[in-house]
């Protein structure tokens, strides 16, 4: 019994004074194998290196496991918040569908009451928009459809079914747009609920300014805007925009369309006489 702690001091001794070259002994063997081209070594070495390899992959299967884990649970966490957003969505969707049929059926109703006969468009011609002639005292594009095509002054030009302008000026394979926003541009109007009266005009902004509205007019911010009819260039119940910010006496209005929204129009012919075809008035003439 007395032996044994000196034989462990023993070869603790012999470990420290020969364990240095023990390592430094193996690191040369070890750069020796992976220098050494020999058929035996390379063998060794794949031998060592599948041995390896599944050694790794055995011990790294538990911490794969956690990673999946952790990202089935993140997944799970995010789809359950999507579809609380989900059923939010859903639940507010549903509410302006209900609202869209009550607004449908109204309308129908008032346009029965008022014996209203839809303005028919018998012509529609798509032109793509080709360049921008406004500057700081004018805001008109050029669009790349003409007389060739059918094109006249005083069709409407819209996109998803909001007016963007009129034609003002028509060419053999172009035509000259007005926009809404140009500061030469009126359009009389229908506003909110109440149907109040009024004109929007352009200003070479992004904004219309609503004006020549009734004495003692009450218009709030969000009032649906669309055409009256009674220009003779545009027909009633088309979608101007919508009052957007009422500052004292001055009323804005942000259009449904902006210039842009869009690199083609749709152009209307609504068989209006609000604006006179020139060329037509020079035949006439003649």
């Amino acid at each position: 019994m007395k032996n044994r702690p000196s034989r462990i001091r023993l070869l603790q001794s012999l470990y420290h004074r020969f364990a240095v070259y023990f390592y430094l002994f193996l690191a040369v063997v070890l750069i020796i194998f992976g220098f050494s081209k020999h058929p035996a070594i390379r063998e060794v070495r794949s031998y060592a290196g599948d041995f390896s390899s599944t050694v790794v992959s055995i011990l790294y299967k538990p911490f794969r496991w956690i990673g999946e884990g952790a990202d089935q649970l993140s997944d799970l966490l995010s789809i359950r918040q999507t579809n609380k957003k989900l059923r939010e969505e859903n639940r507010k969707l549903l509410y302006w569908i209900n609202r869209a049929e009550q607004l449908k059926q109204e309308n129908v109703r008032l346009k029965k009451e008022l014996n209203f006969v839809e303005p028919e468009a018998s012509q529609n011609i798509t032109g793509y928009i080709v360049a921008d002639n406004g500057g700081t005292f004018s805001r008109s594009v050029l669009v790349r459809a003409g007389r060739r095509k059918g094109v006249r002054r005083g069709f409407v030009a819209m996109y998803n079914d909001g007016v963007l302008g009129h034609i003002e000026a028509v060419g053999e394979h172009a035509s000259q747009l007005l926009l809404l926003t140009d500061v030469s541009s009126r359009v009389p109007v229908v506003v909110g609920e109440q149907r109040l009266l009024g004109i929007v005009s352009g200003n070479n902004t992004g904004r219309l300014k609503l004006i020549n509205l009734p004495e003692g007019a009450q218009v709030k911010e969000g009032d649906y805007i669309s055409t009256s009819g009674h220009s003779g260039v545009y027909p009633a119940g088309l979608a101007i925009g919508s009052v957007c910010e009422i500052e004292g006496k001055d009323i804005w209005v942000r259009p449904f369309v902006r210039r842009e929204d869009t690199s083609f129009v749709q152009l209307f012919d609504f068989k209006l006489d609000g604006l006179l075809d020139v060329s037509s008035c020079g035949e006439n003439d003649e």
